[in-house]
């Protein structure tokens, strides 16, 4: 059971890359909107340690939501 805890653990930690925790907010903002990932900035505060730009990521957010494909329903 501890092994699997242990991998649990570190699969986890590799969810939070050096590129999700990088300073270009906006950059990060904008992939988030073009994956309809919904906003993220206060889930990469907790996973990352540092503190978000929030302005810069939800700018990018937007601009990257409005680059998304039209659904065809």
């Amino acid at each position: 059971m501890k092994p699997f805890v242990a991998f649990v653990a570190l699969a986890v930690a590799g969810c939070a890359t050096s590129a999700d925790c990088g300073s270009d907010w906006r950059s990060t903002g904008e992939r988030d909107g073009r994956l309809g990932a919904g906003s993220q900035a206060e889930r990469y505060t907790a996973r990352c340690g540092v503190p978000v730009d929030a302005a810069a990521y939800e700018e990018g957010y937007r601009l990257g939501f409005s680059h998304r494909p039209i659904p065809n329903w």
